[in-house]
């Protein structure tokens, strides 16, 4: 699993911070919180490219192209539900 930089970090608090406005968290918390995200994330991976080519079978898709689809998924689901 990937350990997030101290840089990529900083950049998401900002943009949680930015996103949310109201603060009720400690910077070792934010960034387990996010750290977490990414060792989900990370340990499911395969079950989600397994899950796509599954659905889209004989069909395959691009690595390029899952990783599109699912950036841009989680974009709209984001835009659909909120904060």
């Amino acid at each position: 699993m990937a350990v997030l930089s101290a840089e990529e970090l900083a950049e998401l608090r900002r943009r949680v911070r930015t996103s949310v406005g109201n603060v009720t968290w400690t910077k070792p918390q934010i960034n387990a919180a996010v750290q977490a995200t990414e060792n989900w994330f990370e340990a499911n991976r395969s079950s989600l490219v397994s899950a796509i080519d599954t659905a889209t079978s004989p069909h395959s898709f691009t690595g390029a192209q899952k990783k599109a689809l699912v950036a841009y998924w989680m974009l709209q689901k984001f835009a659909r539900e909120g904060v």
